[in-house]
């Protein structure tokens, strides 16, 4: 049976902002791990909406480290960036007890929505041989390009303000990051989507190309023009369309049960 221990604070000082939820396995022992990263546009939802796919992780053998952080609106970026980048070596060090016996050589990160864009900078800042993989799901990677998209109204809550340079825009980007070292990476995307538009998902692939580096992009014709991947439900925590759902556990499967190592 799963189990999940609830509220470990990983950055105390930060209350609810600075809490997570641990799910595991039946057997956790040598489980693999994967870091969740909600979305709500930097600034909105908390970790509870991923509560349905963080217990379908668990159910399918791995732990899933579900988070919060800080929203923009209070705290501008990059502050939700630093809270994940700490939330990801609180469960590399094992901040908390039962994140001991985990599989903890290399980890996951896997985010939506502006949870997707934190999870690739979260996975292309760490040490890239403690990234075993990066899902991606609907995640802006180049925000220059978002931000012409769809002018600073969608921006100024993230940053602080409305006016913000190339520079600062750039060292926010996914795209920035990539390098020959790069952790594998899933990209899920509607070509319907609107919000994040399909080259967001384009423009992290080419440098992923460029690098030589694998990157697999899990195309699918979703619902509606937001991103489409969830399964129709009133639940506050829904479940994931199922062949997005499948398409992750595979992933998953491959990066992480046959690539996780010892400790260091």
């Amino acid at each position: 049976m799963t189990s999940s221990i609830r509220a470990i604070a990983y950055a105390p000082e930060h209350g609810f902002r600075g809490e997570g939820d641990l799910y595991l396995p039946e057997n956790a022992a040598g489980a693999p791990a994967v870091l969740v990263i909600h979305g709500g546009g930097w600034q909105a939802m908390d970790r509870f909406r991923f509560d349905a796919v963080c217990a379908m992780l668990a159910a399918h053998g791995f732990a899933a480290f579900n988070i919060n952080y800080r929203l923009a609106g209070a705290a501008p970026w990059p502050a939700c960036g630093d809270d994940c980048l700490r939330a990801a070596r609180f469960l590399l060090d094992a901040g908390h007890s039962a994140m001991q016996p985990l599989a903890r050589g290399r980890i996951a990160v896997l985010g939506a929505s502006a949870g997707g864009h934190l999870a690739l900078m979260t996975g292309l800042r760490l040490p890239a041989d403690r990234v075993a993989g990066i899902v991606d799901i609907a995640g802006p990677s180049d925000l220059a390009a978002l931000w012409e998209h769809h002018g600073p109204q969608k921006f100024g809550k993230l940053f602080g303000s409305p006016d913000v340079s190339r520079e600062v825009l750039d060292a926010a980007s996914p795209v920035s990051y990539v390098t020959a070292a790069a952790p594998p990476l899933l990209c899920v995307q509607s070509t319907n989507d609107r919000l994040v538009p399909p080259d967001q998902t384009e423009r992290i692939a080419a440098q992923y190309a460029r690098h030589g580096r694998p990157c697999a992009i899990h195309w699918f014709a979703g619902a509606g023009e937001a991103h489409g991947i969830w399964r129709p439900s009133a639940a506050p925590a829904p479940d994931l369309l199922v062949p997005v759902e499948e398409r992750i556990k595979a992933f998953l499967a491959d990066c992480l049960i046959e690539t996780s190592g010892p400790i260091p």
